[in-house]
């Protein structure tokens, strides 16, 4: 803003020989530089030295002055812009680094997920797998205990029937032997009987 108005006040000076040929042009550019306080203070004190029939050359000095200073700022401005850029290029390079990385990290990680997912599906499939085969072998085992109870059964049964015919067996032996000793059968009798119920049953 000051740059332009110190153009404005460049082109007032130049016409200050002729304000009322151009009269409505030096009005409208001396209201715009009045609006803004740097070129308020100006106007003031250009008014104040051309009151005073001053040389316009003191005026070209404090322009040359206000030159000098806007250049030095305005050097000063691009050295700060320069380490700015500069600042703003590495920030972006590392940005552009940690998006690189970042980015290969979440491909590996995707890479990751699909792998472990992949087992994961491979472990619930052998999982119910074993849990059926589990089952089966769950229902083998009750089947076997109790076919196994029912064989002990009929083991047991059978062995007490095999008992019971081996003692009824002893039982005619020792009488057929009695009798062949000379005992009568009168006397025998009641053995023959039970022995006889015995191996009836």
């Amino acid at each position: 803003m000051k740059i332009a108005v110190i153009l404005a006040l460049i082109a007032v000076v130049a016409l200050g020989g002729s304000i009322r040929r151009a009269e409505a042009d030096t009005k409208a550019i001396l209201s715009e530089i009045d609006n803004h306080p740097f070129g308020n203070a100006l106007i003031s004190m250009i008014s104040l030295h051309l009151s005073t029939n001053g040389p316009l050359e003191e005026i070209v000095v404090l322009l040359n002055t206000l030159r000098s200073q806007l250049n030095k700022q305005q050097e000063e401005d691009d050295e700060l812009n320069r380490t700015n850029q500069a600042s703003c290029e590495e920030n972006i390079r590392n940005f552009q680094q940690q998006i690189s990385t970042l980015t290969a990290q979440r491909n590996e990680n995707i890479k990751l997920r699909d792998i472990t997912q992949a087992s994961l599906n491979v472990a619930e499939k052998d999982l119910r797998e074993t849990i059926n085969a589990l089952n089966l072998n769950q229902q083998r085992l009750t089947q076997g205990q109790a076919q196994r109870d029912q064989e002990h059964n009929e083991y047991t049964n059978a062995l007490a029937e095999h008992q019971q015919g081996i003692k009824a067996l002893d039982g005619a032996i020792q009488l057929l032997n009695h009798l062949q000793s000379g005992t009568s059968f009168v006397q025998l009798k009641k053995r023959f009987e039970r022995v006889t119920a015995e191996l009836l049953e």
